[in-house]
């Protein structure tokens, strides 16, 4: 029996040209012809890792380099935010085999104090194959072959782990890994590290005045005007709620409190101005309270160093609210 109508595609036309199947009144399917996906696109492979265990969940590595060192150590090619990896853990090295005309991709162990795994097993050196799963500490990465679309899917799902999709800053789980690794970069030279917790003053009399798509707006443009007043290599989060979190390196306590200021006067500057889909316009006017700390003077923890910002944000909010204290 040959296809039925309502699947048969015509040779010919548009691509998106619909074919309607002749079926029973007001049960028709519609059926498109689609063009097919690029092919040379798709033969394109690359090697990489993605992490699909640790704190950096999502991340695709690609292997570019026909020799990476894998490790904790700010040289690494492929550097793991990992207490349990090794500042040089492991190397992969890409072959090619010209008698099989292929690439051959490599892992081998550097010495690691806790030891390279492949599907479980230590290994001292092993050839990867797609789909192994390699442990270096706590972090375990799954060795892939993608084409370009599996490469822009597993970017996607990265963003969307390590963004707010709301704000578009950092979440505060991504903000600590690489507050943690600045930390001991700003110890090791002996630099100063500001760090700004932000709260967004009465943020509640906006969503319970206005409803949730309001507030929903007003963080949105609340990230943008943290991101304008911060310098471009400042790492900036949500906290959490109507929170936020700054790290600033290589900055003192007066110039946090100055970076601190900026953000505090543009968001009091700054009309919060929605059109819903009746074109009706609402604007509000909102304030923020930051509240400063500096390493090493406040703590020489990530915890000790937001919890003294926290401390001066609430004194902000205790004394008036819309201005800036420091630690």
């Amino acid at each position: 029996m040959g296809p039925s109508e309502d699947t048969k595609l015509n040779s010919g036309g548009d691509s998106r040209e619909p074919v309607r199947a002749q079926n029973t009144p007001g049960d028709q399917t519609l059926v498109f012809r689609r063009k097919a996906h690029d092919s040379r696109a798709l033969a394109k492979v690359h090697p990489g890792l993605v992490v699909i265990q640790g704190r950096e969940i999502g991340r695709e590595y690609r292997l570019r380099r026909s020799k990476l060192v894998l490790g904790r150590d700010e040289g690494a090619h492929l550097q793991i935010p990992d207490e349990g990896v090794s500042r040089r853990h492991a190397l992969i090295e890409i072959l090619w085999d010209r008698d099989r005309r292929v690439q051959r991709i490599f892992i081998r162990d550097l010495g690691s104090t806790n030891g390279t795994l492949v599907n479980g097993e230590r290994v001292s050196s092993a050839d990867l194959r797609e789909g192994d799963k390699i442990r270096l500490g706590d972090t375990v990465l799954k060795f892939v072959l993608q084409d370009d679309l599996d490469a822009r899917f597993h970017q996607e799902v990265h963003n969307r782990i390590a963004y707010d999709q709301l704000t578009g800053l950092l979440t505060k789980e991504f903000l600590y890994v690489a507050m943690e690794t600045e930390l001991k970069r700003c110890g090791k030279y002996g630099l100063p590290m500001a760090v700004l917790m932000m709260d967004l003053d009465r943020f509640k009399q906006v969503n319970d005045g206005y409803g949730h798509l309001m507030g929903s707006h007003v963080l949105s443009e609340v990230g943008g005007l943290i991101r304008e007043g911060l310098r471009s290599t400042d790492v900036s989060a949500r906290y959490g709620g109507e929170e936020f979190v700054a790290y600033l390196s290589e900055v003192d306590l007066a110039g946090g409190a100055q970076a601190a200021h900026r953000v505090r006067s543009a968001v009091e500057a700054h009309p919060f101005t929605r059109t819903d889909e009746n074109g009706s316009s609402v604007t509000v006017r909102l304030t923020v309270s930051l509240g400063v700390s500096v390493f090493p003077t406040h703590g020489a923890t990530l915890e000790a160093l937001v919890a003294a910002a926290d401390a001066a944000l609430y004194r902000a909010k205790e004394s008036g609210r819309n201005r800036v204290c420091v630690a």
